[in-house]
């Protein structure tokens, strides 16, 4: 079995694995990207498309493939307000989704967040939950929601809740911690763990993978 990959947030923490991973992988024949700026990759299965996100429908007709990663997010403090957070969080990949989907792809796997809500107080939780909500109705075969706690690794701007959760790690990771749920995954096993649900064999229409199931593999 060779499939297409489709990832978009390729640049990020988790999207900069996903695609070193998907590429090393025989069971993945090409790898397409969709960029603000080039990763500077070469390997002869990667397809890269450095595009203006804000003008989809001019290179829509590239979204081709089997597997939808999208990788994409923000902080309120990057992003500069809610206005724009919500624009990158969960207008722009809820857009490219329904393209994606139009053009016949089949699988949608989203990075979304511990405690995603669509009702939730929190800004970014209900965010989360609203694309999750929003990408699962779009009608993939297969949408699957990853739900991680902090993300572990180096990242090109660090985020400063970050590097005190990743700090707190051995007692979030103490077998019998009350905060265990709240422990952090590597950058690199979550991007392995989307990568074989993305290849499971399954006719399970939605799924979210959170706590244990996100290291078991």
């Amino acid at each position: 079995m060779t499939k297409t990959a489709i990832v978009i947030g390729a640049t990020g923490l988790v999207g900069q694995q996903l695609v070193t991973q998907l590429l090393a992988s025989e069971q993945w024949h090409k790898v397409v990207v969709f960029v603000r700026s080039s990763l500077n990759v070469s390997d002869e299965k990667l397809l890269e498309h450095v595009v203006d996100f804000a003008d989809m429908p001019q290179w829509q007709a590239d979204i081709k493939g089997d597997s939808l990663f999208i990788c994409l997010g923000t902080t309120l403090s990057q992003a500069g307000s809610k206005t724009a957070m919500r624009k990158i969080d969960l207008e722009l990949p809820l857009a490219f989704a329904t393209l994606a989907k139009g053009n016949g792809v089949n699988d949608c796997l989203l990075i979304s967040s511990y405690l995603a809500n669509a009702h939730s107080l929190s800004h970014y939780l209900r965010l989360k939950g609203e694309l999750e909500n929003q990408l699962a109705q779009l009608g993939f075969q297969r949408f699957i929601a990853f739900r991680p706690g902090p993300l572990l690794g180096k990242r090109k701007q660090p985020r400063f809740s970050e590097q005190v959760v990743a700090a707190m790690q051995p007692i979030f990771r103490a077998p019998y911690s009350p905060l265990r749920a709240w422990r952090g995954i590597s950058a690199d096993q979550l991007a392995h763990t989307m990568s074989v649900y993305a290849l499971l064999d399954d006719n399970i229409a939605k799924q979210v993978v959170q706590g244990e199931s996100l290291f078991q593999h």
